[in-house]
């Protein structure tokens, strides 16, 4: 006997309302809703030092879901999660994250062929959202190192020229070596290493760089299993790629996309690369209201901040001369500056002002004073006999540094933009000057 179900006042049979309930689509979240999700997930499982890393990562996460309902979307800016020592969650975030965009391959060791490949496989495949994956490469560090120059040039190509709609790599065909076979390469890429990963600088100016470290004890998030809470992930995912879809429409037309890239709101703020990157989270920022508008503004204000002194995301080389700035900054402030710098000095100053970069240098304990003059001499800065106090050794003159400074990093704003930025809280504190 058929089952009879009342509902305000009308009769159904209860297996035919069941069949047209799981039928049914289930309600489309706001915007709001849906990078709140995002965000309560990523919460959940990932520590970061700093608010606005999570701003950036969600805002990005959600960005992958609109690259594929929106073809006219021409930038998939790179993600970046870095560290300056194993165990502080760089793999565990990819992972997560790898959960949540859209289209998301397993996190582990990809090579440059199999990358290729599975970007083109996506492409050829004629479901309806399948394209692009977002791709996540782990331990960077080991890729890039100080041994390994030249060896990754095909992965380095496809990361850069990738970061476009539209791009391929040419390669010769391997029975008919007159055939050139062509590639496609666009994909969003999140990419995790340790610090001492010497990633090219164009490379870095597509990416959103995480710097991170080790969560104190209570700030440990949950732990993440797979077969445990992957099901939950993928009802959020879900979730963003249904409010993606009804949100396509912002992009649908090639003005109105425009309108939403170029908004003079984010304009004012940055220019160049740093416009094309951000205007893409600035564009699933204002899909999501008033809120998250301002929380992307927020967290480009903190990028900038931390960037200013072109420590946070640039070579090594940089962050040198931004530590050394620094240092120059702080002996003028105290009236103990002399007409150069010695190899050690600089090698001590660089140890202290920017301890993400130089404690394991390139997989060692930490910087050497050999490494600081071969990291000046990639700007023409060779070491000579100087005088430091009451002694002579080799070193550099400060007038020297200046020139290198301003041909290389952002100007300052004020004189002690650089200490601020780079000098530790206390000694015992770390670069994000939390308590070790």
């Amino acid at each position: 006997m058929t089952e009879i179900v009342e509902i305000d006042g009308c009769t159904f049979q209860a297996d035919k309302l069941a069949e047209a309930e799981a039928k049914a689509e289930p309600p489309i979240p706001t915007g709001a809703e849906a990078l709140d999700a995002i965000e309560t997930a990523l919460r959940r499982f990932v520590w970061f030092p700093s608010p606005h890393h999570f701003t950036v990562a969600v805002l990005w996460t959600t960005y992958t879901h609109l690259l594929t309902q929106c073809p006219g979307l021409p930038i998939a800016p790179r993600l970046g999660i870095f560290s300056g020592a194993p165990g502080s969650g760089k793999t565990r975030t990819l992972e997560v994250l790898s959960k949540l965009v859209a289209n998301g391959q397993d996190v582990g060791s990809m090579s440059s062929a199999a990358m290729l490949r599975i970007i083109a496989a996506a492409e050829a495949s004629e479901e309806s959202g399948a394209s692009p994956v977002v791709l996540f490469p782990d331990e960077l560090d080991r890729t890039y190192s100080a041994n390994s120059a030249g060896k990754q040039d095909d992965l380095t190509i496809i990361l850069n020229a990738g970061y476009k709609r539209g791009a391929v790599v040419l390669r010769a065909h391997k029975d008919k070596q007159t055939e050139v076979v062509r590639y496609p390469c666009f994909a969003p890429v999140a990419f995790a290493g340790l610090a001492t990963a010497r990633l090219p600088d164009a490379l870095l100016t597509r990416t959103f760089v995480i710097h991170t470290t080790r969560a104190r004890r209570e700030e440990q998030p949950e732990p993440y299993f797979a077969l445990a809470h992957d099901a939950e992930l993928g009802e959020v995912r879900e979730s963003v790629t249904r409010w993606a879809r009804d949100t396509a429409y912002r992009f649908a037309k090639p003005e109105k996309m425009l309108a939403e890239l170029l908004d003079p709101e984010v304009m004012a703020k940055v220019d160049g690369r740093d416009h094309e990157i951000w205007s893409c989270l600035w564009a699933v920022a204002a899909a999501a209201g008033d809120e998250w508008r301002t929380r992307c503004a927020e967290a480009l204000e903190a990028v900038r901040e931390e960037t200013r002194d072109g420590s946070a995301t640039g070579s090594a080389s940089m962050r040198l001369l931004a530590a050394l700035r620094a240092h120059y900054r702080d002996l003028e402030r105290r009236d103990r500056l002399t007409t150069s710098i010695s190899r050690d000095d600089a090698c001590t100053a660089a140890l202290e002002l920017d301890p993400l970069a130089f404690s394991r240098f390139e997989g060692r304990e930490e910087l050497r004073p050999e490494d600081v003059g071969r990291l000046l001499r990639e700007h023409g800065l060779r070491s000579i006999r100087v005088r430091v106090r009451t002694e002579r050794t080799y070193g550099w003159r400060w007038a020297d540094l200046h020139d290198a400074w301003e041909r290389v990093l952002p100007p300052l704003d004020d004189a002690e933009s650089d200490l601020e930025e780079l000098a530790p809280a206390t000694p015992a504190a770390d670069v994000f000057g939390q308590e070790r």
